[in-house]
């Protein structure tokens, strides 16, 4: 979750340059909204992964002084940053989308991308509990859904939300 807190001025920079006209000269410059979400996406998933690494390095330093198992320590490591990109990349994605399709003041619209973005967290952290033998393939399917549907929202953002949205 502090990933996504991490990755949220990239959002309002977003918002902050649709209303000033930056998407609009981007526009003009030949870009299309494909290519423009994928810049903010970018820079959003680029500063996630540096507090996602960070927090693996502190876990895995802290969990070798306790003396965990390195399996376990690994598997942590692995699940916190799947789970945490894919997260990330969703929550994205939704606040893009719906900070482009409506006309609200800055940040007013980010909450429901974040809701949206956050709730395959949940089956995340819960389901392991009544399935503790298949914690890891529960989590790492949770991820991959999580990122395909990511992928796909992205991918399709060229045909869902048109260029006109992008302007001032």
């Amino acid at each position: 979750m502090s990933a996504v807190l991490f990755a949220l001025p990239v959002i309002m920079l977003f918002v902050y340059d649709k209303n000033n006209g930056v998407l609009e000269y981007l526009l003009s410059t030949g870009l299309d909204q494909l290519d423009i979400f994928e810049g903010y996406v970018k820079a959003s998933l680029v500063l996630a992964t540096y507090l996602i690494v960070f927090a693996i390095i502190l876990n895995t330093v802290v969990g070798v002084l306790l003396g965990t198992s390195h399996t376990l320590l690994a598997s942590i490591a692995i699940l916190t940053f799947v789970i945490g990109i894919s997260e990330v990349f969703l929550v994205s994605v939704c606040m893009i989308a719906f900070s482009s399709l409506q006309r609200t003041p800055m940040g007013a619209n980010q909450p429901l991308g974040v809701i949206i973005g956050v709730v395959p967290m949940f089956p995340a952290l819960i389901l392991p509990l009544a399935f503790p033998t298949y914690a890891i393939v529960v989590d790492l399917t949770i991820a991959a859904i999580t990122l395909l549907a990511s992928l796909a929202l992205l991918l399709s953002t060229g045909r869902l939300i048109r260029r006109e949205k992008l302007l001032p």
